[in-house]
């Protein structure tokens, strides 16, 4: 894993403060004859910036992404399942955030799954299907226990980059600061696809789309704390796409889109890779890959 990558995988599975320090569950992949064996543990302090050694927290085959449960007590994953179909696995955290214990597993049913999230209420997990083109939602019991698939919805569409853009690429899941729509950067149709969220029955309803120039590939997209405004990043162009958010109608207007990476430092093959927002409101991060830099 290359430093940039690395920096904001961390930030990404931090869990709470205790202390001067912050407990990090990291997602990883597993290949075959690899290292990684799951889902690992680590503390930074935040006051230093040190990062303790990881421990592997839970023995799961490619979790590459992990989300906790609003109340903090269950973690999820997607994975591998022992069929080799992808899945996504529920975990209890344990009162001092230092084992994982496993809930159990659910078969996504149209391929892994690139990205997943918990909804705010913690009432429904969705997960984005990279290669199936798909989102899909899975109910939580008042347990956290994740239950059958309730809902699966194919995107369509196509988009200028023949290599990368042939068919929908949902990369990512996550839901507004009001919990009513679900939002997913498609990297194949260079569109935010918006649904609205029916959390009693599970399912989603397609409401709308936020646009991204034509090649982008969105793949990541954060609020900021205000929830004014949406920060999408193109994978494919280095950029950011800038969306102004009607919370109540529940829309995306695009404003503005800016680059990551000047295109004359594009020595290698470059993309974006993840994006955050300061909790203070004021500094978007973006990492680029290939050139290595935030």
């Amino acid at each position: 894993m290359r430093p940039a990558t690395a920096l904001l995988s961390l930030l990404l599975f931090a869990g709470a403060v205790i202390a001067e320090e912050a407990v990090l569950w990291i997602g990883t992949t597993t290949p075959r004859n690899g290292e990684s064996k799951g889902i690992y543990r680590a503390t930074l302090n935040t006051e230093t910036g040190a990062l303790s050694k990881p421990q592997l927290a839970a023995e799961i085959a490619s979790p590459g992404f992990v989300v906790l449960h609003p109340a903090g007590n269950r973690l999820y994953s997607v994975c591998q399942l022992p069929d080799r179909q992808g899945g996504v696995a529920a975990f209890d955290v344990s009162e001092d955030r230092q084992t994982l214990r496993p809930l159990g597993t659910q078969p996504i049913g149209d391929g892994g799954a690139a990205h997943l999230a918990v909804d705010r209420s913690g009432r429904c997990l969705f997960t984005a299907q990279y290669g199936g083109g798909s989102v899909a939602v899975f109910p939580l019991d008042a347990d956290g226990r994740i239950q059958p698939r309730s809902d699966l919805v194919e995107h369509e569409g196509s988009g200028p980059d023949e290599a990368r853009q042939k068919a929908p690429h949902p990369h990512w899941v996550g839901v507004d600061p009001k919990n009513r729509f679900l939002f997913v950067p498609d990297l194949g149709i260079d569109q935010v696809v918006i649904y609205r969220i029916d959390h009693e029955a599970g399912k989603i309803t397609r409401h709308g789309s936020g646009r991204c120039p034509p090649g982008a590939g969105p793949r990541h997209m954060k609020f900021p704390p205000n929830g004014k405004f949406a920060y999408v990043l193109n994978e494919l162009a280095l950029s950011i796409t800038v969306f102004a958010y009607d919370a109540e109608a529940g829309t995306l207007d695009a404003i503005q889109t800016i680059s990551t990476l000047p295109e004359e430092l594009w020595e290698v093959r470059n993309s974006a890779s993840e994006i955050r927002v300061h909790p203070n409101g004021r500094f978007v991060y973006a990492a680029n890959r290939g050139h290595d830099t935030i």
